[in-house]
């Protein structure tokens, strides 16, 4: 069996995953700073999620042999990113092929839990998509030599954010299936408002009234629990669009530049949309028959009203019990009845 982690060591295992995350958003930010600089803050993002997945080894009871891989994995990852940082005048490709070599561990350390049936299925299920991710990317910096350094940042800067919100999501535990399905929905939020919403945002912006349009299509895909659920789950469905409309604000330029071949200095760009740049005109707002100019202290203000509603409708859903018995399979008797969370 799976030893349930305490809330102690989930807290540890979110920030650390949070922690991988954020330094791949400074490295994005900062495309002028020296090789030395990113390879510090890569290895530290190496060492935060090795760590996680050293100290995940030691919580949850696995077999003799997984349990000795990820804890191995973890040490031999720590050992890597160590050596990075303390030797800065190495060359580029043993650099490239050191942090290469440290995320390919953690990826098979990840596929080898994904192996433990003592494990959650969703779980399992996770461990082996992050896994295949880390080795496949891992793979590419390694095996292509011809790849150029932004190349070989992007993609080892990406697999570091896939192993932070795994860690987030691995942290977190839920334990019900609404908790499980709140997950998903989160997740399935972050993916569309970062590829579908941002990729319309940067190529369809002359439609007549387009951000009306654009806020609809934040919503579209929410729509189902209203019909399915009734507008009884209004609030979760208005969350779940309010966080593809972060997304698509704060990342659609991030998605310009590492897909769609956009050259933008981001942090100036991010400046504005968190209200750093004060009165300075961002955009207008196009609403067919008006039209709304914002400025950056609008555009910040809106940006910190949805982060607080979103976070505090997620974690009432999340923390709110179930009605009724959950069942392993199958549908509980609530869900027969119109109860779906459950």
């Amino acid at each position: 069996m799976v030893e349930k982690p305490s809330d102690t060591q989930r807290g540890i295992e979110i920030t650390l995953g949070v922690l991988s995350i954020v330094v791949s958003l400074v490295v994005i930010l900062n495309p002028n700073y020296g090789r030395e600089s990113v390879a510090s803050l890569l290895a530290f993002g190496l060492a935060a999620t090795a760590v996680r997945m050293t100290l995940s080894g030691r919580i949850r009871s696995l077999q003799l042999g997984l349990r000795g891989l990820g804890i191995v994995g973890g040490l031999l990852a720590i050992a890597i990113a160590a050596l990075i940082i303390l030797t800065p005048g190495i060359g580029l490709q043993t650099l490239t092929f050191l942090l290469a070599s440290g995320l390919a561990l953690e990826g098979i350390a990840r596929l080898a839990q994904a192996l433990n049936r003592s494990y959650p299925r969703w779980l399992r299920l996770s461990a082996f998509t992050v896994g295949a991710i880390t080795v496949v990317l891992s793979g590419i910096v390694v095996l292509d030599s011809k790849l150029a350094s932004i190349s070989v940042v992007a993609l080892i800067t990406l697999a570091l954010v896939t192993n932070g919100i795994d860690g987030i999501v691995s942290g977190a535990m839920p334990s019900t299936r609404k908790q499980k399905t709140l997950i998903k929905l989160i997740l399935f939020s972050l993916v569309y408002g970062f590829l579908n919403v941002n990729w319309i945002d940067l190529y369809a912006t002359n439609a007549p009234a387009y951000h009306i349009w654009l806020i609809l299509t934040y919503m579209a895909p929410f729509g189902v629990l209203l019909v399915f659920q009734g507008f009884k789950d209004w609030q979760l469905a208005l969350s779940l669009g309010l966080l593809v409309s972060l997304v698509n604000d704060l990342g659609y330029y991030f998605a310009g530049d590492l897909f769609f071949g956009f050259h933008v200095q981001l942090l100036p760009w991010l400046a504005g949309q968190l209200g750093f740049d004060g009165g300075e005109l961002l955009f207008n707002f196009q609403g067919g028959l008006f039209t709304i100019p914002v400025t950056s202290y609008l555009m910040g203000f809106v940006v910190y009203l949805r982060i607080l509603v979103v976070a505090v409708i997620l974690y009432q859903w999340w923390r709110r019990p179930s009605t009724g018995q959950e069942r392993t399979s199958g549908l509980s008797p609530d869900t027969m009845s119109g109860d779906r969370w459950t």
